[in-house]
């Protein structure tokens, strides 16, 4: 099945456009919106609407953004209207238009009310859920169009519009706690880890839209206990996210082909303009022990051009291979168990146009990267 992969759209109706165009044009059998597809505040994406969020809101006497005043909260709330906005005079219709089903899932500057079951986009009636159905080898007529993904980590089966036996894949829209404010998806990255062993400038303290009266955004400080992962979905760490959406899902071997909006650590797909590393380390550790044959992300805008354009590297893993497969597995391009090839799309809803990712699910780590003119 031919794949086209993409994400960090951020509300640029002009990149979608483009992104689904592409799509078209490859001959790509299903698309995956890989998370952080609405707008991040009060603008749609376009460049004129483009303000720092330092120039709108309040400030404290050493020139932070004082958080705790009332505007904040009242500019999240604008933002999470505005982006319910984008979703259904937007997004939709070109969805809706796309020939092929589109897969959708959150990132961590997508309001998770807009995604969650009964929310903004579950209620339409073009949009349904992804789901791991092994019996059912082709969409049946009546399927949605667009197929919203479950962010908190969920295995589901990758569809083509035209028939065909499906692909089983991961998705996880969980990232590392940040400084940024939008707190739905962020999590501890590993069960034990301590507070102070958070990144640099990260912040507990933020904004969230679920777990409450739909609708409404509200304050929240998340939790940095060690070794607790508690009933709390926003108490689990991305290590138990991962680990029991890989665990339950009952296979003998972990799916080959992860969606994850947030880069492994130490990867192409992490690399800050400020030379930080940003990227999972539970991600990372997952990759190494279940093996996926590819793994594709977004998050870092941009963490290709830091790497001169590079999208793409292997992660060694535990996987061994008998003696006889070894001369196969060092082929240039194939895909195996024993490597995993990383991929970031390296989009920036800023430039002028977007990037995608075009792959075959049977060899997902010949993966090609293509700019959308």
């Amino acid at each position: 099945m031919k794949v086209c992969f993409s994400a960090d759209i951020h509300g640029s109706t002009d990149h979608l456009r483009r992104i689904l165009r592409c799509a078209t044009e490859q001959d790509c059998e299903t698309v995956v919106l890989g998370g952080d597809l609405g707008p991040r505040g009060r603008g749609w994406g376009h460049l004129s609407d483009k303000k720092r969020i330092r120039d709108i809101l309040p400030h404290n006497n050493d020139g932070s953004i004082a958080w705790d005043h009332a505007d904040c909260l009242t500019h999240m709330q604008e933002g999470f209207d505005r982006q319910e906005q984008w979703f259904v005079e937007e997004m939709m219709p070109l969805l809706e238009a796309h020939r092929t089903t589109v897969y959708i899932m959150p990132g961590n500057s997508d309001w998770k009310h807009h995604f969650q079951p009964g929310g903004t986009l579950d209620k339409l009636p073009s949009v349904g859920r992804a789901n791991c159905d092994d019996e059912c080898n082709e969409f049946p007529q009546d399927s949605p169009k667009v197929m919203i993904i479950d962010g908190e980590g969920q295995i589901f089966t990758l569809r083509s519009t035209g028939g065909g036996p499906g692909v089983p894949a991961l998705a996880l829209s969980l990232v590392p706690i940040s400084s940024h404010r939008k707190k739905d998806w962020e999590r501890k990255d590993w069960r034990w880890q301590e507070e102070q062993q958070l990144e640099p400038g990260a912040s507990l303290d933020g904004f969230v839209s679920s777990g409450h009266e739909p609708g409404c955004v509200k304050r929240k400080r998340l939790s940095a206990k060690p070794g607790w992962d508690g009933w709390d979905g926003q108490d689990r760490s991305i290590e138990t996210a991962l680990d029991e959406a890989l665990r339950d899902d009952g296979r003998r071997e972990a799916p080959g082909i992860w969606f994850v909006h947030c880069p492994p650590r130490h990867t192409v797909g992490d690399l800050t303009s400020r030379g930080e590393r940003v990227g999972s380390v539970a991600l990372r550790a997952a990759i190494e022990r279940y093996t996926p044959m590819a793994t594709f992300h977004g998050h870092i805008h941009e963490s290709v051009d830091q790497h001169d354009g590079m999208f793409k590297e292997h992660i060694a893993t535990m996987k061994r291979k008998p003696e006889e497969e070894e001369a196969e597995s060092t082929r240039v391009g194939a895909s195996t168990r024993d490597r995993c090839t990383v991929v970031s799309v390296g989009n920036d809803f800023r430039a002028e146009a977007p990037h995608i990712i075009v792959f075959d699910t049977d060899d997902p780590g010949n993966a090609v990267r293509m700019k959308c003119a």
